[in-house]
């Protein structure tokens, strides 16, 4: 199988989409006959070299970050660039890859429902998304997220030799799905340590009270 391989992310240089598109490579180029071309996708005329090389693609993966619950906005200028093959896209796999730095899955899920529907509309094989957080430090550090490279490859493994994405396998990569009661119970505690430090001191050095930074004046 050939795999045409879309690094949405914009930043130059080395991030962390592309680490974990290595790791996918590798676990998908192990079964022999497999092909894997990546393609780096961060600035005009790449989005619409991209979308001419999608139409003629067999299998696709497109991947990016996920920055404050929307992707980038030349991934989106990308899908746009898209619209002329609505329809027309029948027999070609896509899949999806989303990374970001918040630990739960629960945050890219309705990216992950646009995802399938876009799949959908393009009347594509729809392999799934790959989900995974806590992804902030990645291209930093790769020794001490071998863990997170290893899922990265060990789905490219499986895709390599079956053709598809496993969801159960999917599911794992991802969790937590949502945060430990626990985690919340400390974050609370964190962020009232944080507000009696540093919030109230900013407002007592601007002259705000306490009263007055409740206050809603567009909502009366």
């Amino acid at each position: 199988m050939r795999l045409f391989i879309i690094n949405g992310s914009p930043k130059p240089g080395k991030n962390n989409t592309e680490v974990l598109l290595k790791n996918f490579a590798r676990g998908f180029a192990e079964t022999p006959g497999n092909e894997a071309e990546m393609f780096r996708m961060n600035h005009e005329e790449a989005y619409r070299e991209a979308a001419q090389r999608f139409e003629g693609a067999e299998a696709v993966l497109i991947a990016f970050p996920l920055y404050s619950y929307a992707m980038p906005a030349g991934v989106k200028m990308f899908f746009e660039e898209l619209e002329p093959l609505l329809g027309k896209c029948r027999g070609k796999k896509v899949g999806f890859l989303v990374q970001y730095g918040f630990a739960e899955a629960i945050h890219a899920r309705p990216l992950e429902a646009y995802l399938g529907h876009l799949a959908t509309i393009l009347d594509c094989q729809y392999l799934g998304t790959i989900i995974k957080g806590g992804c902030d430090s990645l291209s930093k550090n790769e020794k001490a997220n071998r863990k997170i490279q290893q899922g990265a490859y060990e789905i490219g493994k499986t895709f390599g030799a079956t053709g598809g994405f496993d969801q159960k396998q999917l599911d794992t990569y991802a969790a937590p799905e949502v945060q430990k009661k626990q985690n919340r119970l400390l974050l609370g505690i964190v962020l009232k340590i944080l507000n009696k430090i540093y919030w109230e001191a900013s407002m007592k050095k601007n002259g705000v009270t306490r009263e007055e930074s409740f206050a809603r004046p567009y909502g009366d």
